[in-house]
């Protein structure tokens, strides 16, 4: 037996390795310690992928061995060495060993903290993923899926601290339950609520300003305090909400609300009573100006992206008709708007006005 593996057996057992080397035949077999065993049982799913990787490792060692110095000469056949003998002889004794042993070892722990690394990130995303999944199907059910949506976000917020994906979909729960706080009469916790989903939505856009639904939800929540705020503040918050809007389009191009919203921007924009307009111009040398053609075209992208179902958008195309004394044109698409059920607080404000607006309808 080596004089290194008779020096050294104590200092085997310690690392938790057992290491076998053949000179004659160069393979060399690595039995996984405990500690690493107790690994691959909390990795039970990823098994498979585990052991492929163990299997890399021998891989390397094998070629490590053919890229060093040949095993055999004829000086050791010649002496009667043992293969140990000859081995320790070829490479330097002990200390080689010993430092290639070390290096292996701390190869083998780098890839298995690596992979449990990338297993716990990826199950972390996974739950991520699943968890908002489930908070937008909330955000499209009824006003009791809101309220628990509300709830739910609000119970994960210690998960999320850094994460602009939970902080624009509070600010949007946020401002739902705003809504239904207002339809149940209750008008001071729908101001308070509103206010809040503005914060919310601002401090989403503060940390990352490439998500272009934390523009969308700031837009929205900054137009919702309009009904608290004097004309001036409504008129200057309104440059903002289009700017916002519009990075959010310029972002993400094909959602249809993005549209909606620079559409609902025109069209208020181009019904602003004639105070308002003497007060815009005194705040800014150029007020701001639209049309209803320039709103309809914003309002028609937001329908080609989400064709006949988006029963508000529906309803303000059928106004912006209206407005252009389009009365043939308006009716076909407040007919559209009808057919659309009334599912959330919108939805019934929408029906109301198309049936006020009906009574103008030409067939």
């Amino acid at each position: 037996m080596s004089t290194f593996f008779r020096n050294h057996s104590l200092l085997f057992g310690g690392l938790g390795a057992g290491i076998i080397i053949g000179v004659g035949g160069s393979v060399i077999y690595f039995r996984l310690a405990t500690n690493v065993d107790r690994e691959l049982r909390l990795l039970s799913e990823s098994i498979a992928s585990l052991q492929k990787e163990v299997v890399e490792l021998k891989e390397k060692l094998a070629t490590r061995r053919k890229r060093s110095p040949a095993f055999h000469s004829s000086t050791a056949s010649s002496s009667g060495e043992t293969d140990d003998e000859a081995y320790e002889d070829a490479y330097g004794g002990s200390d080689y060993e010993f430092h290639n042993f070390l290096d292996l070892q701390t190869e083998i722990h780098t890839q298995m903290n690596a992979k449990i690394g990338r297993d716990e990130e990826e199950k972390k995303d996974d739950e991520t993923n699943t968890f908002f999944t489930d908070v937008d199907k909330l955000f499209d059910g009824t006003d009791d899926d809101k309220l628990r949506n509300y709830e739910m976000l609000l119970n994960n917020k210690e998960k999320f601290t850094n994460d602009v994906e939970y902080w624009w979909r509070l600010a949007k729960s946020t401002y739902q339950v705003s809504q239904i706080e207002g339809g149940r009469g209750n008008q001071k916790k729908k101001k308070q609520l509103v206010y809040a989903s503005k914060d919310l939505s601002q401090k989403a856009v503060a940390m990352d300003e490439k998500c272009a639904n934390a523009h969308k939800w700031f837009a929205i929540t900054l137009g919702s305090i309009g009904d608290y705020e004097s004309t001036q503040e409504k008129i200057k918050n309104g440059y903002v909400f289009k700017e916002h809007i519009e990075r959010a389009i310029q972002l993400n191009p094909s959602d249809p609300s993005n549209h909606h919203l620079l559409g609902r921007w025109c069209y208020g924009v181009y019904m602003l009573s004639w105070i308002e307009r003497k007060a815009a111009a005194t705040l800014f040398a150029a007020p701001p100006t639209s049309t209803a053609e320039e709103a309809l075209s914003h309002f028609l992208e937001a329908d080609g992206l989400n064709p006949g179902k988006w029963k508000e958008n529906l309803l303000y195309i059928g106004k912006c008709y209206y407005q252009m004394s389009k009365y043939k044109e308006m009716t076909d698409w407040l007919d559209k708007a009808m057919s659309v059920p009334v599912i959330s607080q919108d939805d019934k404000k929408a029906e109301e006005e198309i049936q006020s607006l009906m009574k103008y309808q030409v067939r």
